[in-house]
Parts: C-alpha cells; sequence; structure tokens
C-alpha cells in the first residue's frame, strides 16, 4: 500500500474565489436568457392581480398602437413593438442620444386562468396598460360526466 502525501487544506482565499466565480457564471446565464435574441430595448413591466382582473402595465412613451403587439399565446402574454430610431434633419447631428430605439419584446407568463375573448388593451400618455379578466376558480366544483352504453357486439 502506497501512502499518498496529504493535500494543503483549501485556503478560504480560494473558496471565496470559486464561489465568485460560480455566482459570474450563473449571473451570465441570466443575462443571456433575459433577453430574446433580435431585441435592443426592453420596456418596465408592472403585473398585478386585483380582486377580478390581472393586469399588465407596460412603459412605451412615444409609440403609437400601430407600433406595439399584444398576444395571448398558451399561458403566456407577449408584449411587442419597434420604435424607430430618430433621423436628424439635414445638417444636424446628435449631441446625446439616450432614448433606446429598436424592437423589444417581453413575455409575461400567466400563472392564472384568464378569459382571452374578454381582454383589453389600452394606450394612454406612452403606457400600455393590458386587463384580462380573471376566470373564477373551478376546483371543488363536481361535475357528473355521463357514462355512455357501449353497443352490443
Amino acid at each position: 500500500m502506497t501512502r499518498r502525501p496529504a493535500r494543503p487544506p483549501v485556503s478560504a482565499l480560494a473558496l471565496l474565489q470559486q464561489e465568485v466565480n460560480e455566482l459570474f457564471h450563473r449571473l451570465s446565464i441570466l443575462d443571456r436568457s433575459g433577453r430574446p435574441p433580435g431585441t435592443e430595448w426592453s420596456p418596465a413591466v408592472d403585473v398585478f392581480e386585483s380582486r377580478d382582473h390581472l393586469v399588465v402595465v407596460i412603459e412605451a412613451p412615444g409609440l403609437p398602437p400601430e407600433a406595439l403587439r399584444v398576444v395571448l399565446r398558451g399561458r403566456e402574454l407577449v408584449l411587442s413593438g419597434e420604435r424607430r430610431a430618430r433621423r436628424t434633419g439635414a445638417g444636424s447631428t446628435f449631441l446625446c442620444l439616450e432614448r433606446p430605439h429598436g424592437r423589444f419584446e417581453r413575455t409575461i407568463p400567466l400563472d392564472v386562468p384568464v378569459d382571452v375573448a374578454r381582454a383589453r388593451a389600452t394606450l394612454a400618455g406612452g403606457i400600455l396598460t393590458v386587463s384580462l379578466p380573471l376566470v373564477r376558480e373551478r376546483r371543488g366544483r363536481e361535475t357528473a360526466v355521463p357514462i355512455e352504453r357501449e353497443p352490443p357486439e
């Protein structure tokens, strides 16, 4: 039997370095998954549930209704749009350009059942508000399923 020399204990500094590396790795994954490909900016979104509605509010200043799209896809609400880049007039150049432009897409998972047929979206003052009526829960209700008799062979 051969004995291996004992390994020196891992220093606290080495453990800290390993944890920091793992943290940066996890953050880089979040950063990549947070923005779908082809998007250039991401407007702020608030989601709240009232007594009988799920409400989604998105900041869309300067965008007309034609530049926005609201789609219910399965159990997700997909908000997308595009802000065109501003152009300067002849002989003018931008000294500062901070307002984002380009396409965006935000996907909001819907964890509660909503009535898609009665959904409404309104745009006022640069704020897009999507109101989704909640479907009353059917849990606990008893629904009888009729039993059919097979025809004799």
